[in-house]
């Protein structure tokens, strides 16, 4: 049985409240970048052929000014040794008290997973419902910046937590082109275990950065 999206019923106070933990959630993952060792930095951005070496020293090298996101958003959630990832790790610190936003937010961001979505419908100043092309769910995802475009019929590329009762994405997304007609649509099937995540996070990627190549030529 698949997911309908649900819209809060109290839109206006939830926009507000989603304005507000945006800035906050930008300021952890700083934080939470700054918790991964120089070699698992370096061995992410092998496994996205990021890495490079000049003089003799290795390197990570971004051909987009947005991959710098992109990479950090990879880090952030799918690096896991000894299967933690950087989230739980600082939940486990208890950096931040109970309660508060930084820690609302945390265990929320700790439930994080990727997928690829189809844009549905915009809801105006709020963002838009998505629908999981993996495993059909449809979900309504704040955010501040799609409505404001044509994005309807995309395909895009993020990872999506829950958060007091709605959805949010952490914010690097992955532009796929638009999706073929979706009459008909067979759902891709659920990802069932992080490998697999990560190898769709990872071929998602490749797929995106050929994309804006191919836009740059």
């Amino acid at each position: 049985m698949t997911l309908t999206a649900t819209i809060p019923a109290d839109l206006d106070v939830t926009v507000e409240e989603y304005k507000r933990l945006r800035p906050i959630m930008t300021k952890l993952h700083s934080e939470l970048s700054r918790l991964i060792k120089k070699d698992d930095l370096f061995a992410g951005a092998k496994r996205l052929r990021m890495l490079s070496k000049q003089n003799g020293k290795k390197v990570i090298l971004f051909e987009h000014e947005f991959e710098m996101d992109v990479f950090q958003d990879y880090q952030i959630y799918m690096h896991r040794p000894h299967d933690i990832s950087t989230v739980q790790q600082m939940l486990n610190h208890n950096r931040h008290p109970e309660g508060g936003d930084e820690r609302r937010l945390l265990e929320g961001m700790g439930k994080a997973r990727f997928s690829v979505f189809n844009v549905k419908q915009i809801i105006k100043g709020a963002g838009f419902i998505g629908v999981d092309i993996q495993t059909g769910d449809e979900f309504f995802i704040m955010d501040m910046t799609l409505p404001h475009q044509d994005v309807v019929g995309l395909l895009i590329g993020f990872r999506i937590f829950p958060f007091n009762g709605y959805w949010m994405h952490t914010g690097a997304n992955l532009t796929l082109g638009r999706a073929p007609d979706m009459a008909g649509f067979k759902p891709l099937g659920k990802i069932e275990d992080v490998k697999g995540e990560r190898n769709l996070n990872e071929t998602m990627i490749f797929r995106w950065r050929s994309l804006v190549s191919e836009i740059d030529d």
